[in-house]
């Protein structure tokens, strides 16, 4: 079902994603020691673009993807604990941001209607 406010729809789906993040970051680290663990993240920001552009005809939908290229310790693990936190740091910024950005558009939308 489409939205009736496209800004609504894709905060949605922005705010959607960044608690998928939040989970993945949080499954990250808490396999840190984990042997042959390899890190995952989500890939939508990519899709979304793509999506805006006009270069795809499916809606971007969030998912989780094996993070490549990343150097493995001698354990076979690659989950790095510092850059986890400042992905961590910077995906609860971004949820922040993204749920003000829809209360004021609901604040908007409350005052058009109630005209006051």
């Amino acid at each position: 079902m489409q939205s009736l406010n496209p800004q609504f729809d894709l905060l949605g789906r922005l705010i959607t994603a960044t608690d998928m993040r939040q989970r993945v970051i949080s499954n990250n680290l808490a396999n840190v020691n984990t042997p042959n663990f390899r890190r995952l993240d989500v890939d939508f920001e990519t899709q979304l673009a793509q999506e805006l552009s006009g270069n795809s005809h499916t809606t971007a939908t969030p998912s989780v993807v094996e993070t490549k290229g990343l150097t493995s310790r001698a354990d076979g693990n690659n989950v790095d604990v510092d850059r986890e936190i400042g992905q961590l740091n910077k995906n609860a910024m971004l949820q922040q941001a993204y749920i003000q950005l829809l209360g004021s558009h609901l604040e908007q939308m409350r005052l058009a209607i109630g005209g006051s």
